[in-house]
């Protein structure tokens, strides 16, 4: 992430190699389910980001030392606010303290009024979640100014503790023209560089 040398710092700091799994309960957004998380390894930074909106996001906050995300506004990163942790375009680091597991509550809605979730983008980098499960390509060629992407490489590709499903192409600037298709997680964080403001919306089907 070599345009923004405050970024590169910042997430020298963060970019610790964690490890998350899932639970066997988990269900599909918008009926009111929800799923768990859970966090294996002490003291180790991952980037996580609801699946769908939520209603409530879950955790002994005992076990969690600290919850962030990025304001791109002014390019630092901020404590999470409880809002932030509801909407899947959004996405967070979390360091837990110890082993442990975080859950969602999904939003309740119905198939005559979908859910909508949006964001404002701004020049430079952006993190970002998503609710879908397409290639890179298809989800954020729908902003227009998005130029590059970088994966940040926390061992949670996909949530697999085994490694990040982007192999190679984690921890380093895509340009755009060099997309593959390879598949988003609706749980994981991107970062996305945008040449000009932009608002990005989801319809939550």
């Amino acid at each position: 992430m070599n345009k923004y040398s405050k970024v590169v710092v910042a997430l020298a700091v963060m970019l610790i190699a964690s490890g998350v799994g899932f639970s066997s309960a988990f269900g599909y957004g918008g009926s009111g389910n929800g799923e768990t998380l859970r966090l294996r390894i002490a003291n180790s930074w991952t980037i996580m980001s609801p699946s769908t909106k939520l209603s409530a996001f879950n955790y002994n906050s005992a076990d969690i030392s600290s919850i962030l995300t990025y304001n791109a506004s002014n390019g630092a990163f901020e404590v999470a606010s409880a809002s932030d942790l509801l909407e899947p375009v959004n996405a967070f680091y979390m360091l837990p303290n110890k082993a442990t597991s975080v859950s969602f509550n999904y939003e309740v809605y119905t198939e005559t009024i979908p859910g909508m979730s949006s964001k404002n983008l701004f020049p430079g980098w952006n993190l970002v979640g998503t609710n879908t499960e397409g290639p890179a390509i298809d989800e954020f060629s729908t902003i227009s100014s998005a130029s590059t992407l970088h994966v940040p490489e926390t061992r949670n590709g996909y949530k697999d503790v085994t490694g990040s499903s982007w192999g190679n192409s984690a921890d380093r600037d895509i340009d755009k023209t060099n997309w593959k298709n390879s598949g988003l997680s609706s749980r994981d964080g991107y970062w996305i560089y945008l040449t000009n403001p932009a608002t990005y919306t989801k319809i939550l089907k």
